[in-house]
C-alpha cells in the first residue's frame, strides 16, 4: 500500500528523531528519566494509529516498548520498521560509531600510498580515503577525473578521514608514477592482468604505491608498461574482479601484514 503524503511526512519526522537519539545515545542515556527527545518520539509514533494505512497504524504499538531502561541495541531495532516503510538504504556514514576515534595520529606512517586514476565513483574514493587513513598510509594521489574530498559525496563517505590524511591532485597519472619512482616507491598496479602476481606473494620492498584504475576499464595498457609489477586478489567465484574500494582494502591490509612481519 502506497504511503500518503501525511504518512510519509510523519514517518520522516520519526526516522529523523530515531537517528538523532541514536547519535546522541550516551548523552540521552545519562539523563534521569525520559528525555525530551524520547518523549517527542513516542508522541509522534502514537499519532500513527490514526493512519488509514494498516502498515503505518500498527507502528503505533512501538511506543510502549520505548522506555528509558532500553539498550541502544533494542532502541535501534524498534526503528527498523520505520526505515523499511520509507525504503531507506543506509550507509556506513549514517550509523553511529560507538567508540571514540583516537585523538593522536599514528606515531609512524606506513611507507604506503594509493594512486587513484579516473575513479568515477565518489563513494569508492571516500571509501579508499577511510581505508588508507585507518591503515596509517602516507598519502593518496588523485589522477585524471577522480573526485577529491571537496566534493560532498567523497567527504561524506570518507567520514572526516580526509582531514588526517595527505592527498594531492595529479592530473597526469604517468607523471605522478614517475615522480613516485624517483622518490623510491615500487609501483604496484592492482589489476586483473594476465601477468598479475598473487597478492599474497611476498612484497620485495617497503615503500609501495598501489595504483587503482577506473572501475570499468582499469588502467591503460601504456601505464602497465611502466609499473614494477601487477598484483591480483585471488578469487574463486565466477566474477573476475572486486569493487575497487574493496580491492584497495584487501591489498592495503595484506601489505601491512607483511610489513609488520618484517619488523
Amino acid at each position: 500500500m502506497t504511503l500518503s503524503t501525511q504518512d510519509k511526512k510523519s514517518l520522516e519526522e520519526i526516522h529523523k528523531l530515531f537517528l538523532e537519539i541514536e547519535k546522541s545515545w550516551a548523552h540521552e542515556a545519562s539523563v534521569a528519566g525520559e528525555s525530551p527527545k524520547l518523549s517527542s518520539l513516542k508522541a509522534k509514533i502514537l499519532e500513527l494509529k490514526n493512519s488509514e494505512n494498516p502498515d503505518v497504524s500498527r507502528l503505533a504499538d512501538l511506543r510502549k516498548h520505548l522506555t528509558p531502561e532500553m539498550t541502544l541495541k533494542h532502541f535501534v531495532s524498534f526503528g527498523i520498521p520505520v526505515e523499511r516503510l520509507l525504503h531507506k538504504n543506509l550507509q556506513d556514514d549514517d550509523f553511529l560509531i560507538v567508540e571514540n576515534d583516537k585523538e593522536a595520529a599514528p606515531e609512524e606512517r606506513l611507507p604506503l600510498v594509493f594512486v587513484l586514476d579516473n575513479i568515477r565513483s565518489a563513494f569508492n574514493v571516500g571509501s579508499i580515503f577511510r581505508t588508507a587513513e585507518c591503515l596509517g598510509a602516507e598519502k593518496i594521489y588523485l589522477c585524471g577525473y577522480t573526485p577529491n574530498p571537496t566534493q560532498w559525496k567523497v567527504e561524506k563517505t570518507a567520514m572526516g578521514t580526509q582531514e588526517y590524511l595527505s592527498w594531492e591532485e595529479s592530473p597526469r597519472l604517468l607523471e605522478c608514477l614517475e615522480e613516485l619512482k624517483d622518490e623510491g616507491y615500487r609501483i604496484v598496479a592492482l589489476e586483473t592482468a594476465a601477468s598479475a602476481v598473487d597478492l599474497y606473494e611476498p612484497f620485495e620492498v617497503e615503500a609501495t604505491a598501489f595504483v587503482l584504475g577506473n572501475e570499468r576499464f582499469g588502467l591503460d595498457p601504456e601505464i602497465l608498461k611502466v609499473i614494477d609489477e601487477v598484483r591480483i586478489v585471488p578469487l574463486r567465484g565466477r566474477k573476475n574482479s572486486l569493487n575497487v574500494g574493496v580491492t584497495a582494502a584487501i591489498a592495503g591490509f595484506e601489505w601491512m601484514r607483511q610489513w609488520r612481519q618484517k619488523k
